[in-house]
């Protein structure tokens, strides 16, 4: 079974605070049907680049398919309260490794839609650095941010995307997958030339 983690892009859905609203335009083009879009780089579920918190960093173009399918396992971190950081004691009992990737269930994708949704959990910076020490390769969450939204801090993006690990950011449909066990995940973004970011089909599957 292929589990999709993916956010569908559509106009007006939510987009970080700042960013360009998202809008899907259908252009008269008779018989053929084709569509504006306009969209920011982080605009739904999608994929950080290094470059998208420091200017000399690899770009999505840079990043070899083979960076992007990667074993890993779901952490729960449900129960945290409301913009509250997530601590280290989230990866009590979890036995990480090199080159895998690491998705942080809050539960608020609950929320998408809704201006709870910006008020979620987020990595706190020690439990950011724990992950880079181990050389995990993505790091990815169900929230807008991995860092606070609402405070919009950086600790997080720097320990993590200044390591070289990748980011996964508003993933949904993680309580289809159980916490601790080995999945492969594929984070596949769109393919846009020194782009900082990009919107991604995310999903995860067992292997037989």
């Amino acid at each position: 079974m292929i589990h999709d983690l993916t956010r569908p892009i559509t106009s007006g859905m939510p987009v970080y605070p700042g960013d360009p609203p998202v809008q899907i335009t259908p252009l008269p083009s008779p018989p053929w049907q084709i569509s504006a879009l306009h969209l920011g780089s982080h605009s739904g579920t999608h994929l950080d680049a290094p470059r998208h918190r420091f200017a000399d960093g690899a770009g999505i173009d840079e990043i070899s398919p083979e960076r992007l399918i990667r074993p890993g396992m779901v952490i729960d971190a449900c129960g945290y309260p409301a913009n509250t950081p997530i601590g280290p004691e989230a990866l009590a009992g979890v036995a990480l490794q090199a080159g895998m990737a690491v998705v942080i269930r809050t539960g608020w994708e609950v929320y998408w839609g809704t201006d709870d949704y910006m008020r979620h959990p987020y990595l706190s910076a020690a439990l950011a650095q724990i992950l880079a020490g181990y050389g995990v390769a993505i790091v990815g969450i169900d929230a807008f941010s991995v860092d606070s939204t609402v405070d919009g801090n950086d600790a997080a993006h720097v320990a993590l995307l200044g390591n070289n690990i990748l980011i996964a950011e508003n993933l949904c449909n993680l309580a289809t997958l159980a916490c601790g066990t080995q999945y492969t995940f594929a984070f596949l973004p769109l393919l846009i030339r020194q782009a900082d970011g990009a919107p991604a089909r995310v999903v995860a599957w067992r292997e037989n």
